[in-house]
C-alpha cells in the first residue's frame, strides 16, 4: 500500500516540513512559551440547567427597553391575534442574547400564559419545527409523525391563551413556509407576540413592518463584556489598575462584537498578569486575513487551549452545523482517537469529560436550550473548527464521496435534508478516494445527521463493496448509524485498530463472528437495533470493550452469550438477558462486572434460582450503578415461591436512585426495599407484580419523589405507610416524628382492579405530594386528604363517589367516574385554576360554582346538560363545551369554544366588567345572545345555523366556515 518511489516519500517529507512550520508560525503569532499550554484555569463543576441561559447585558438597556414596549403594546394586525418583533443585526452582536433577556424578565413573564423557544436556524423545517412547538407548549416530547396530530395538540394548548414566542435564528425567506408555521397559533388570546432574531432585514420586513436594528457595541461596552468574561465571578481588585488599559485595547480589537468580547475575555481570565494580556492584545491572529470580524477574536480564544483540546475542538468540524451532540458520544469518539491524555490517578474518560466541560465553560459548545443533554455549537464557532481544520478534517454534504481533501485523516458523511433519500455511493468513494490517496492513514469515517434522534424516515440508504474494510486498516471510529444496512461483511474483523463502532438505529440482523478479533474495541453502539437477534459467541474476547450499548427496551429478547462478564472493563451495559440454556449467560456472568455505571435492566429473571445467586453476584458491589430494573419477562407466570429469595439475594447498593421492579411473581417484596436503608432512592416504580397482596413500607423513604404503582392487582387496600395490613413492622406510626413520604412528589395508581380501600393520614405526611394520578381503579371509593395536593387526574374510577376537600388544589381533571356530579355542587376548591370533566350522562345541572379564580373550564358531556347556571361572574380565559345537547350560560370573560351542542343562549352579558372577547362554535343547531355579545364570532359548522344577537353592530368579526 506504501508507495516506495523517492519522489512520492519527498513530497511527503515536504507536506510534514510545511506543517511544522505552520505549527511555529501559530506559536509565535501568539506569543506562546513553554508550558504556557500546562497552564490552564481551574474550571469549576458543570451545574445542569434547564430552559435558556441566563446572560448579562452590557450597553442594550435601550434596546431591552424597546423590545419590551413593542412586547407590550397592543399592536396587532387585523388578520392576526398577535404580532410580530423582529431583532435584526449581523453575526455575534447579541441578538439571542437580548431575547433570552426579555424573555426572562418576570415583568414580561407576567402579561403571557404560555412562553416558548424555538431555534429555528438554516433550514426552515416545518414539519420539524412544528413539533418542536408542541414540545415547548406542552413541556414533553412528542413522537407525532402527523402535522394534523401537532396542530391538535398547540391550539388545545394555546387556545384562548396569551403566548410569547421565540423563533431564534430565522434565515429562511419563504413566505409560504412562514404561513404554515402559524396555523396552530391562531387561536391564542389577542396581545400574543412573537420575538424574531435573523441576520436578514429581508426576512424581518417579510414578518413585519416595525423591526428592531441590534447594533455594535461602543468599545466601552465591550470592555464591560470582555472583564466581567475575565473575572468569571471573582472579585473586580483582582485586575490590576496597570491592566485596564491593555484590556481596553483588546476590547476594542472586538470591533463592537459582544461574542467577540466574550471570547477575548476569557482568553485574558487564563492569567490576570501584564505579559500575558500584552501577549493577548499583540497577536497576530487580530490581523489574520480570515473571513469575519468575529473570527480573529475567536481564533486568539483557539489558540489559548491547550493542545489536546485543540484536537478536540477541531473534531467538531466532522459534524454539520446545527448538530445536537451528545456528550457521551463525542467523548468516546476522541478517546478512539487517542487524544486524551489521562494518568493513573484519573480513568481517560473522566479526562475528556473534564475536557467537554472546558469546551462548554469557554462557550465553544452551548447547552441546547430544548435538553440538558444535548449542546449545540454556535455557527460562528463551527466556523471557526471548520478554519482551523481545513487540512485533516473532511466533511462531504452530499452523497457522493467528492472533493476530500488529500491528506484528510478523518472523514465523514453528513448530507443535508435534500439528500437524505439518496443512496450513499461507497463504490465512488472506493475509486475516486481510496485509490488515489493514503488510504492507510484514514482514522475516521463517519455517517452523521442533524438530529441523531430516532425519527421515521430518516433513514439513509448506503452500499458498498465488500473488499472495503480492507483498504481502512488504520480505522480508529466507524459510524454506520441511522443506514438502512443489514449485515456487516466478514473483513471487519480486519479493522485491528478500531476503537469505536456505532450502528445505531440500524436493520442490522446479526453481527459476524470475526468482530471478535477486534480487540481494542471501547465502544459498540447497537442501540434500536430492533432486528438484532444475538450477539457473537466470541464477543466475551473484547476484553477492552468499556461501553456496550444496548436499547433495554427494545433488546429484552435477544439472546446474551455465556461469558459476557469476562468483559470486566464493562461501564456501560443498560441490559442484560439472563437465559435458561447452557449457552446464554447466567446471573454469575455479573460477578466481575463492578465497574458499570448508569443505568442496568436485568431481564429474564425467571431463569434464575435463589440457589444461583453467591454474595458475590448481588448487586450490592456495583456501587455505581445509579438505576437498576428487575424484569421478569413472563408476566402472566404463575406464583413462584422463589421468586422473593430472588429479589431478596439481588439486594442493591443503598446509594441506588432509581429502581424498577415489573413483572414479579412472588407474593411479597423484600425487606431492604421497605426500609430506610434505600435511603438516597429517588424514583420507584412496581408494575405487573400480579401475585403481591401488600405493599412495602415505603413510607419512611427520604428521598423518594417519584413512585408509580401500576397493575398490582392483588392490592386490596393502602395503609398510610402502604402496607396495607398492621404497620406495627414500621414502630410508632402515629408520633409525631414519623411522617410519612417527607420528600413525595408524584404519586400515580394505575390499572389497580382490586383496590378498595385507602387509609386515613396525618395532617404532615405527603407534605411534598404535588401530583396525584389514579387511574383504572374501579373499587377504590375514597381519598384520604392531601394538604399539599396541587394537581388531581381521576379516569375510570366509576366507585369513587366523593371527594374530600383539597385545600392546594388548583388543577383538577376527571373522567368516566360518577364523582362528576357531586364536584359541581362544592365551593371547598377555591384555588382551583383548571378544572376538565368528560362526564357520565347522570350529569344534568352545573350550579352553584363560585370561584374567583378559575379561569379555564373543559367540559365533554355525553348525555343532556339541560343548565349552566347561577355561575355568577367568572373569569373564563377559555371556556369549552363539547357534545351538550341544550345548555344555558349566563355570563363569562375570555373565550368560549362549544362543540356539537344544540342550543346554546347567552344572557345579560353586559353585567359588570364581564364579555365574552371570542366565541368559537362547530355544528351548533342555534346560538343566541341576550343583552351583549363576543366582539368576535367563529362559527364552523356544516349545518344551518340560527344565531340571534340583539345588538350586531357590536360585532367586530364574523367567520363561517
Amino acid at each position: 500500500m506504501y508507495s516506495s518511489s523517492p519522489d512520492r516519500l519527498s513530497r511527503k517529507i515536504a507536506k510534514i516540513m510545511e506543517r511544522y512550520n505552520e505549527i511555529a508560525r501559530d506559536r509565535e503569532a501568539l506569543r506562546l512559551r513553554s508550558g504556557d499550554g500546562e497552564r490552564r484555569h481551574e474550571v469549576s463543576p458543570m451545574t445542569p440547567t434547564s430552559g435558556l441561559m441566563k446572560c448579562r447585558l452590557h450597553g442594550r438597556e435601550r434596546d431591552r427597553r424597546r423590545v419590551v414596549e413593542l412586547l407590550l403594546s397592543g399592536e396587532a394586525n387585523c388578520y392576526d391575534v398577535y404580532s410580530v418583533v423582529p431583532i435584526v443585526g449581523p453575526a455575534g452582536v447579541g441578538k439571542t442574547s437580548l431575547a433570552q433577556h426579555v424573555y426572562n424578565d418576570e415583568g414580561i413573564s407576567s402579561n403571557f400564559d404560555i412562553k416558548m423557544w424555538v431555534w429555528v436556524c438554516q433550514e426552515f423545517n416545518v414539519l420539524e419545527l412544528t413539533r418542536k412547538l408542541t414540545e415547548e407548549a406542552t413541556e414533553s416530547p412528542c413522537d407525532f409523525a402527523d402535522m394534523n396530530q401537532m396542530h391538535r395538540v398547540i391550539t388545545n394548548q394555546l387556545n384562548g391563551k396569551r403566548f410569547l414566542l421565540v423563533l431564534d435564528d430565522v434565515w429562511d425567506e419563504s413566505r409560504d413556509r412562514w404561513a404554515s408555521l402559524q396555523v396552530p397559533l391562531k387561536c391564542a388570546a389577542p396581545g400574543s407576540k412573537i420575538i424574531v432574531t435573523t441576520r436578514s432585514t429581508k426576512v424581518a420586513k417579510m414578518m413585519a413592518l416595525k423591526i428592531h436594528q441590534l447594533g455594535y457595541l461602543s468599545d466601552t461596552s465591550c470592555w464591560s463584556v470582555c472583564q466581567d468574561a475575565a473575572l468569571r465571578g471573582r472579585d473586580p481588585s483582582i485586575i490590576d489598575d496597570s491592566l485596564i488599559p491593555i484590556g481596553k485595547l483588546v476590547a476594542a480589537r472586538c470591533k463592537g462584537l459582544p461574542m467577540a468580547a466574550n471570547a477575548a475575555g476569557h482568553v485574558l481570565s487564563s492569567a490576570i498578569e501584564r505579559s500575558h494580556w500584552e501577549a493577548v492584545e499583540q497577536s497576530d491572529f487580530w490581523n489574520s486575513e480570515v473571513v469575519g470580524q468575529t473570527l480573529p477574536a475567536l481564533l486568539v480564544s483557539y489558540g489559548s487551549l491547550h493542545k489536546q483540546l485543540k484536537h478536540c475542538f477541531s473534531y467538531c468540524s466532522l459534524f454539520p452545523k446545527e448538530y445536537l451532540f451528545r456528550k457521551d458520544k463525542l467523548v468516546r469518539l476522541w478517546l478512539a482517537q487517542g487524544f486524551i491524555e489521562a494518568d493513573k490517578e484519573c480513568h481517560a474518560e473522566d479526562v475528556a469529560c473534564k475536557y467537554f466541560d472546558d469546551l462548554v465553560e469557554n462557550f465553544f459548545l452551548l447547552r441546547s436550550p430544548y435538553n440538558d443533554e444535548r449542546f449545540v455549537m454556535h455557527d460562528l464557532y463551527h466556523e471557526l473548527a471548520e478554519y482551523v481544520s481545513a487540512k485533516e478534517y473532511s466533511r462531504i454534504e452530499k452523497s457522493t464521496f467528492s472533493n476530500v481533501e488529500e491528506d484528510a485523516r478523518h472523514l465523514s458523511l453528513a448530507p443535508s435534508d435534500d439528500h437524505l433519500n439518496e443512496t450513499v455511493q461507497f463504490y465512488a468513494f472506493h475509486n475516486q478516494y481510496l485509490k488515489e490517496s493514503l488510504t492507510p492513514g484514514l482514522r475516521t469515517l463517519l455517517i452523521v445527521q442533524k438530529d441523531d434522534f430516532k425519527r421515521e424516515g430518516n433513514t439513509l440508504y448506503i452500499n458498498f463493496p465488500s473488499g472495503l474494510f480492507r483498504l481502512l486498516g488504520s480505522l480508529r471510529a466507524l459510524d454506520l448509524s441511522n443506514t438502512n444496512i443489514e449485515h456487516l461483511p466478514h473483513s471487519v474483523g480486519e479493522l485491528i485498530h478500531l476503537r469505536y463502532l456505532s450502528l445505531e438505529n440500524t436493520k442490522i440482523k446479526c453481527l459476524p463472528e470475526s468482530i471478535s478479533a477486534l480487540f481494542k474495541l471501547h465502544s459498540l453502539n447497537l442501540k434500536c437495533c430492533n432486528s438484532l437477534g444475538e450477539l457473537p459467541q466470541g464477543i466475551k474476547f473484547l476484553t477492552n470493550l468499556r461501553h456496550l450499548e444496548l436499547s433495554s427496551m427494545d433488546n429484552w429478547n435477544m439472546c446474551m452469550p455465556c461469558g459476557i462478564g469476562e468483559l470486566t472493563n464493562l461501564q456501560t451495559m443498560h441490559v442484560i438477558k439472563v437465559g435458561s440454556d447452557s449457552g446464554s449467560c447466567g446471573i454469575a456472568d455479573l460477578v466481575n462486572l463492578n465497574k458499570l455505571k448508569g443505568e442496568l435492566c436485568i431481564s429474564g429473571i425467571e431463569n434464575i434460582t435463589s440457589a444461583q445467586i453467591t454474595p458475590e453476584a448481588s448487586m450490592k458491589s456495583k456501587v455505581e450503578l445509579r438505576k437498576l430494573i428487575f424484569h421478569w419477562c413472563c408476566v402472566d407466570s404463575m406464583f413462584s415461591d422463589d421468586a422473593s429469595s430472588v429479589l431478596d439475594s439481588l439486594q442493591p447498593h443503598s446509594d441506588l436512585e432509581e429502581l424498577a421492579i415489573r413483572g414479579f411473581c412472588g407474593v411479597r417484596f423484600p425487606l431492604w426495599l421497605g426500609n430506610e436503608y434505600m435511603f438516597s432512592l429517588s424514583i420507584l416504580e412496581l408494575k405487573d407484580c400480579l401475585n403481591c397482596k401488600e405493599l412495602p413500607s415505603l413510607g419512611r423513604l427520604p428521598c423518594l419523589k417519584h413512585l408509580s404503582i401500576n397493575s398490582l392487582t392483588s392490592i386490596k387496600h393502602v395503609g398510610r405507610m402502604l402496607p396495607g395490613h398492621d404497620e406495627t413492622n414500621c414502630g410508632d406510626l402515629r408520633s409525631s416524628s414519623s411522617r410519612a413520604f417527607p420528600a413525595l412528589e408524584t404519586l400515580k395508581f394505575m390499572n389497580m382492579d382490586s383496590w378498595e380501600l385507602w387509609d386515613e393520614i396525618e395532617a404532615t405526611d405527603f407534605c411534598c405530594l404535588q401530583h396525584l394520578t389514579i387511574m383504572r381503579c374501579s373499587k377504590l371509593n375514597r381519598l384520604p386528604k392531601l394538604q399539599a395536593l396541587q394537581n388531581l387526574r381521576i379516569k375510570n374510577c366509576e366507585n369513587l363517589l366523593n371527594l374530600p376537600s383539597f385545600p392546594s388544589l388548583q388543577c383538577i381533571k376527571i373522567e368516566g367516574c360518577w364523582c362528576v356530579s357531586q364536584i359541581m355542587q362544592l365551593q371547598i376548591f377555591s384555588h382551583i385554576e383548571t378544572l376538565e370533566l368528560r362526564c357520565h350522562k347522570k350529569l344534568v345541572s352545573v350550579k352553584k360554582i363560585q370561584n374567583p379564580v378559575l379561569h379555564s373550564f373543559r367540559l365533554k358531556q355525553e348525555g343532556q346538560l339541560h343548565k349552566f347556571s347561577g355561575c355568577q361572574v367568572l373569569p373564563f380565559q377559555n371556556l369549552s363545551v363539547q357534545d351538550s345537547q341544550t345548555w344555558t350560560f349566563l355570563r363569562c370573560v375570555g373565550r368560549l369554544h362549544e362543540c356539537n351542542c344544540n342550543f346554546v343562549a347567552f344572557t345579560d352579558l353586559t353585567s359588570g366588567q364581564t364579555n365574552v372577547h371570542h366565541s368559537e362554535a362547530e355544528t351548533c343547531k342555534d346560538l343566541s345572545f341576550h343583552a351583549g355579545q363576543p366582539e368576535d364570532i367563529e362559527l364552523l359548522s356544516c349545518k344551518p345555523v340560527w344565531v340571534q344577537m340583539d345588538q350586531p353592530e357590536e360585532i367586530e368579526l364574523i367567520c363561517i366556515d
